[in-house]
């Protein structure tokens, strides 16, 4: 699969992949940076950590045209080109989705969600960071060890299924909280940064799916 690892002009490719993919990392690194800031020291110190989160997904989405370019040039079989598109485009949404949760987050009024909340939407931002670092290792294992990468697709889909469980959780104490403050938009917005989240660990799954369909054929 993919054979065009070999060759001169698909390993530039494959090292912009990487270059993308490590930028989806670091912004997915940068929400659990914007929510601790956002928390701790308040809306206009996480505002800063919001212009990176920005700029990485705007790089990562440069990075992005530029394959989309090459490929477009390349002499790739559909079949290879068809995975590299659909992998690069499902991590372009990752970014997109925690660009989207904080950027909105940041509409909130000056108030400090409860404890309970704070240490939940950490610990989901933590475990989509955690989730996007496995996908790469699966990428970089899977033609070295077909089996160690789909032990990693699993792993991430039980990241998955851990950040669902803990949306839910989220969500009960929002509605709290809501209830409590009795303003509309803390019930809105607080329930798009937990979506957004939960909603960019659901591509690192497709992603996942991915590695595993690819590992399967290569056994």
């Amino acid at each position: 699969m993919w054979g065009w690892i070999g060759r001169r002009r698909e390993l530039e490719i494959m090292e912009s992949s990487r270059k993308h993919a490590n930028k989806i990392i670091e912004v997915a690194e940068n929400l659990t940076n914007f929510l601790r800031t956002y928390f701790e020291r308040g809306k206009e110190e996480a505002s800063k950590v919001y212009e990176r989160i920005f700029s990485l997904e705007k790089e990562a989405d440069d990075i992005k045209r530029e394959i989309l370019s090459d490929l477009s040039r390349g002499l790739f079989h559909p079949i290879d080109r068809e995975e590299l598109i659909r992998f690069i485009l499902t991590l372009d949404d990752i970014a997109a989705n925690v660009k989207f949760g904080a950027r909105n987050f940041l509409l909130l009024p000056e108030v400090k969600p409860p404890e309970e909340l704070q240490r939940i939407l950490l610990n989901m931002s933590k475990e989509l960071h955690k989730a996007t670092i496995k996908i790469i290792e699966g990428i970089e294992t899977l033609y070295k060890d077909p089996r160690k990468a789909l032990e990693i697709a699993d792993l991430v889909e039980r990241i998955e299924e851990a950040v669902d469980d803990m949306r839910t959780e989220a969500l009960e104490v929002a509605i709290r909280w809501c209830d409590e403050n009795k303003v509309p938009s803390i019930c809105i917005i607080t329930k798009e940064l937990i979506d957004s989240i939960e909603n960019a660990t659901d591509k690192c799954e497709d992603l996942a799916d991915i590695i595993r369909s690819i590992a399967l054929l290569s056994l």
